[in-house]
């Protein structure tokens, strides 16, 4: 567990005038995850967006701990056993809380993105009077009954956590982001190049990313708490998601009072391109409406 501060690398965008919208990235992701063009489109919406590199990865404190094999650990977790852990989602969150301390921000809306979506909610349940709206896009609810990782993708995912013959990290990001894209908007070649790129020169660390892992596998069901939540809330998820499926953003809409539920057919897990628009009017709507 955390045993000291951890310090965040994070950078503003917009005027801090503006509501102030946190968006927490997913697993092994550094801010530089977030497309550009969803960030300039927010801020063009008079919101002032806050991105967070996690702890372990990008810019921010690496916990410098050799991690377990992960093997083992999920299938420790699969057969209900506690898991290994570095750190707990609750920590990250509290990383998260003691940042907005740090530079002076009392009230925040705040977008998590898959593991990000986890660390939202309990950003929510936790920080109630802070936190003014959720949107928890591509997550879950942590409840252990709702389906994994389709096979071949969380395959993939601790065999490349594990194994040392992959040709590069580069490589790998490619291939898995061509196993959970969205059907119906394949992204090109060069487009994945280019996220790779903006990713990886950010800084990537795979231990981190096992050490993320350890930490979602040993947290707990949120289902509970995220009913008492009485907060505007909006959860967004592709029915094609091979990673987190559908039923995760089901469950998490059905379990907070009165969210909202924008399903989107062919999306799979990641931002399509083509949906940047309506993604940016979606989501500031219900930022400007919590705001109100």
């Amino acid at each position: 567990m955390n045993q000291y501060e951890i310090k965040l690398a994070y950078e503003l965008h917009g005027n801090a005038l503006n509501p102030v919208v946190i968006i927490v990235q997913g697993l092994g992701m550094p801010l530089t995850a977030t497309p550009p063009e969803l960030v300039i489109k927010l801020v063009e919406k008079n919101l002032c967006v806050l991105l967070i590199d996690n702890r372990d990865i990008g810019q921010s404190d690496i916990i410098d701990k050799r991690p377990p094999n992960i093997i083992i650990e999920a299938l420790k977790y699969k057969c209900g056993f506690s898991v290994n852990s570095f750190y707990s989602l609750f920590d990250m969150m509290n990383d998260i809380n003691n940042l907005l301390i740090s530079i002076n921000v009392n009230t925040a809306h705040i977008i998590g993105v898959s593991m990000g979506g986890m660390i939202a909610q309990l950003m929510a349940i936790h920080h109630p009077k802070k936190i003014k709206s959720l949107t928890s896009i591509m997550s879950t609810s942590g409840n252990p009954k709702l389906p994994g990782p389709h096979w071949e993708v969380a395959k993939f995912i601790l065999s490349g956590a594990k194994n040392k013959n992959i040709n590069s990290p580069e490589a790998f990001y490619h291939r898995l982001w061509k196993l959970i894209g969205s059907p119906a908007y394949p992204r090109s070649s060069q487009e994945l190049d280019e996220f790779v790129e903006r990713i990886m020169s950010r800084g990537m660390t795979p231990g981190g990313s096992v050490r993320q892992i350890l930490a979602i596998l040993s947290s707990s069901n949120r289902c509970a708490d995220l009913k008492k939540l009485r907060l505007a809330t909006l959860v967004i998820h592709g029915n094609e998601d091979k990673l987190v499926p559908i039923e995760c953003g089901l469950d998490t809409a059905k379990c907070i009072p009165n969210a909202e539920l924008w399903q989107i057919p062919g999306m799979g897990h990641d931002f399509p391109y083509e949906l940047l628009t309506e993604f940016t009017n979606k989501i500031a709507a219900h930022i400007h409406t919590a705001e109100g």
